[in-house]
């Protein structure tokens, strides 16, 4: 293919997705670079940090259009969290961030604070919105317990990957409960790839522990 027809075709494919009536383009697009961006993420490289911002931009055109309106507000909020993680990660002058892990205590606060988020959340969302219940509480809770993840991701917390493969499967059920099978599918694979994000960054743990000792 030469350097003439990759450019025309990804302009056509630009076109595509500026198309009102492409939402399965977006999604497939969305999945692709998602699942990248997670693997890359299980490697602790920097890139995943930097394809986050993308993925959050298509996110809120494509949970918009299947109203799971608290990915929605999700995909806009963490963009902070996104930014403040990819300063933390590339690091600069300060030293090298390397995986740690939290105190029971931290961890048994946050959980009882993203439970009692995605209560108040469905409560709202259920009075406004006609989804279906499943789709409301899945939603729910991957957006309480999101910032917690994103908080722990961003200083490289261990603990994060436990709470991202709750986050995945309650959004799968969110997902297949609002009609899109293929961002359900999405999720589940996303679980997949946090029990293999889980196994690196616990590897990576025990070196960090072991060279620290």
């Amino acid at each position: 293919m030469s350097l003439d027809q990759l450019l025309a075709t990804m302009v056509d494919y630009g076109q595509l997705l500026l198309c009102n009536d492409q939402k399965l383009l977006w999604e497939v697009t969305l999945v692709i670079i998602s699942i990248f961006a997670h693997i890359l993420d299980a490697r602790q490289n920097i890139w995943s940090r930097i394809l986050s911002f993308p993925i959050l931009f298509m996110s809120i055109r494509v949970y918009t259009i299947r109203k799971l309106y608290g990915k929605v507000i999700y995909a806009i909020i963490s963009t902070i969290f996104h930014t403040y993680a990819y300063i933390k990660w590339k690091g600069g002058h300060q030293k090298p961030l390397h995986v740690s892990r939290t105190s029971n205590q931290v961890l048994v606060y946050t959980t009882a604070a993203g439970l009692l988020g995605a209560l108040g959340w469905s409560f709202v969302i259920a009075k406004y919105s006609d989804a279906p219940p499943y789709a409301i509480y899945g939603d729910a809770l991957y957006v309480s317990f999101g910032f917690i993840e994103k908080w722990f991701m961003s200083h490289k917390k261990l603990e994060r990957w436990l709470i991202a493969l709750l986050r995945y499967i309650a959004f799968s059920t969110a997902c297949y409960s609002a009609g899109a099978t293929m961002l359900g599918i999405q999720y589940l694979v996303l679980a997949f790839i946090g029990i293999y994000g889980q196994i690196k960054w616990y590897k990576s743990y025990q070196t960090t522990k072991g060279k620290c000792v």
